[in-house]
């Protein structure tokens, strides 16, 4: 119990604007997909491991933390051979970089949601990235939905051959559905 105190406290220094109930999710409570083009054809893919961690209050939504930390091993676009490519040192180099991390301090109103601006870092290389949601909260779980769009090539994201845009498009669209539970109620490994 001492442990899990502990790391909610270390969360919430980490978050200097802790308005709201902390809420988290991971692979078991949600999904993490991206779609990209490769010769020419959409294709869609998930992280099978992820987890997420939103301390946000919607009634004031200019202050909060989000914090996403992506097992790059864990890419899954059912095609075992642009899998292997994926993880390897070409793309993510998931035996270097086993993880991909977007940390949002920056809040701001976007339409029917919201906006986090902040850092998103992929390979070793960081840029700013910004995530648009929706959050319709509920006392068990509130459910959270959004996207964002990236270039694989600013991170480094294709090297060698694929740094071409001939076969691998730029553009890296994320999407994702959550379902945060508060933090209390969440098994904390």
């Amino acid at each position: 119990m001492k442990t899990i105190l502990c790391v909610l406290c270390i969360a919430l220094a980490a978050c200097p604007a802790a308005l709201a109930e902390v809420r988290q999710a991971d692979e078991s409570s949600g999904t993490l997909e991206f779609t990209a083009l490769q010769a020419g054809a959409k294709f869609t893919g998930a992280f099978k491991g992820f987890q997420v961690r939103l301390d946000f209050d919607p009634s004031d939504a200019t202050h909060g933390c989000l914090d996403v930390t992506v097992a790059t091993p864990s890419i899954d676009t059912q095609d075992a051979e642009r899998d292997e490519i994926l993880r390897g040192q070409d793309f993510f180099w998931t035996e270097k970089f086993p993880q991909a991390v977007f940390h949002a301090e920056h809040f701001e109103p976007d339409g029917a949601g919201f906006r986090a601006q902040g850092e998103l870092t992929i390979r070793g290389a960081t840029k700013s990235a910004a995530v648009r949601f929706t959050l319709a909260p509920a006392p068990s779980a509130a459910v959270m939905k959004g996207t964002a769009s990236l270039r694989r090539l600013a991170f480094g994201l294709g090297q060698g051959d694929w740094a071409s845009t001939e076969w691998v498009g730029d553009e890296v669209e994320v999407r994702f559905e959550l379902k945060l539970k508060p933090a209390a109620a969440a098994t904390i490994s």
